[in-house]
């Protein structure tokens, strides 16, 4: 039974991943939250489709693992949350861009002086440099902001372990006073951190919250060059463009 719970556990995560984080992963209390979520999605839209709850952890692979991006929990429309926070299907949108993305994007282009054209909204390309996009809380009822955040507390736990464990430091960019919260689990000695308001705090306050300005992108780049990283290419194209 506890061999077919890791195979299946090794098949989501991958490896790396399931070996930092096994005292969660075959924990009673993740057991709980997946029975916690398969009664929620028998009443309830639950966001995103199961399938896409931990592919930020396929995506980035613990061994590649540089940033940690944290926001809130997923977006609460449908057809938005892919299971890679702030990250969309502009196909699934019908070309609408919420407005957090929409502020991350503009803080971006004035972050690192660019006019970005064509740009890959789903964030892909970030995950695939080593960023792991993750929110406090990794479901989220439809139009209920914050309906499932206690029930991922200890799990996120789990993925600070996890990283405060690793060979070689790695940058959270904490987003929004939730993601803040964890920076008490942060051991210093292994991880960097950067802070700002969530973006969507920025949409909502008409640009005065502080995002804008926070240079979150090139402090990471900076933070990077200083551990003789690769640096992220945060600009990055749409495939098809």
């Amino acid at each position: 039974m506890m061999e077919g719970k890791e195979k299946a556990l090794r098949g989501i995560f991958g490896d790396g991943w399931f070996d930092a984080m096994r005292p969660t992963l075959m924990s009673e209390g993740f057991d709980k939250l997946g029975h916690f979520l398969m009664e929620e999605r028998k009443n309830k839209v639950i966001y995103p489709e199961h399938e896409h709850v931990f592919r930020a952890f396929k995506e980035t692979s613990f061994e590649t693992l540089k940033v940690v991006f944290l926001g809130l929990d997923p977006y609460i429309n449908k057809g938005q949350a892919l299971g890679r926070s702030f990250g969309i299907d502009m196909n699934q949108t019908n070309g609408k861009i919420p407005p957090s993305l929409r502020v991350i994007h503009k803080e971006l282009e004035s972050d690192l002086d660019c006019l970005s054209i064509n740009f890959d909204y789903t964030l892909e390309g970030w995950a695939n440099q080593g960023v792991l996009m993750l929110n406090t809380a990794l479901t989220v009822e439809h139009k209920a902001t914050g309906s499932h955040l206690h029930h991922w507390d200890p799990f996120l736990k789990g993925v600070i372990d996890a990283v405060n464990a690793k060979d070689d430091r790695v940058i959270f960019i904490l987003l929004g006073k939730k993601a803040q919260g964890y920076r008490q689990f942060l051991n210093p000695d292994a991880t960097f951190t950067i802070e700002a308001p969530h973006p969507a705090a920025e949409a909502y306050a008409g640009g005065k919250a502080g995002f804008y300005g926070s240079r979150i992108f090139s402090k990471c780049n900076s933070m990077l060059y200083m551990l003789t990283k690769e640096e992220i290419d945060w600009n990055i194209k749409d495939k098809e463009s």
